[in-house]
Parts: C-alpha cells; sequence; structure tokens
C-alpha cells in the first residue's frame, strides 16, 4: 500500500512541477505537462528503472486517459477569442484536417 502513496506523491509532484514551470516560463499548461511528463520518464527511466513509474497500474491509466481529455479540454480553454473570431476559417480547416486525418487514417 505504501507503493502506491509513494507513486501517487511522485506524479502529484511532477504535475505541480509542470504547473509551476508553465507559471514561470508562460507557456501553456498543457504543453509544460507533457513536456515535464516526458523528461520524467526519461530521466527516472533511466536513473532508477521504468518499475518506478508504474506506467502499466490500471489506476494510472485511467488518469492518464482523464488527463488526456483535460489536457485537450485546457488547450481549447486557453484560446485567445478575439484571435479566434478574426481567423475562424483558419481554426476550422485545421480542426476538421486534425480530426480526419486520424479518423480516415
Amino acid at each position: 500500500m505504501t507503493e502506491i502513496w509513494a507513486q501517487a506523491a511522485l506524479w502529484l509532484g511532477l504535475a505541480l512541477a509542470a504547473t509551476l514551470m508553465s507559471i514561470f516560463l508562460k507557456i501553456a499548461t498543457a504543453l509544460s505537462e507533457i513536456v515535464v511528463g516526458t523528461i520524467a520518464q526519461l530521466i527516472i527511466g533511466a536513473m532508477l528503472g521504468v518499475a518506478i513509474l508504474q506506467g502499466d497500474a490500471s489506476w494510472i491509466k485511467f488518469l492518464s486517459g482523464a488527463g488526456a481529455i483535460l489536457l485537450t479540454f485546457l488547450a481549447g480553454a486557453e484560446l485567445d477569442p478575439v484571435v479566434f473570431r478574426k481567423q475562424w476559417e483558419q481554426a476550422l480547416a485545421i480542426g476538421l484536417v486534425s480530426f480526419m486525418v486520424p479518423f480516415l487514417g
């Protein structure tokens, strides 16, 4: 049981680091979370082994799926409404292509 709490603390610590990084660097939260997660996977996986992160645990798979949905929402919420209204045709075209290409593929 202690192992699960240690893993949860590690993952929450990484999320906190990503949030602080996004505030400090003034970049999108979603981007910083992706970058911190990727770098942590490389560093922690190389130094301590992949088993430390337990990426195949069912609760982590659930949280990663929910996090992917949340990151998608956050990325959309950070759009500037004024710019979006001015360039809605380009945004619509990019959105349709981004949806259709993987869907058809």
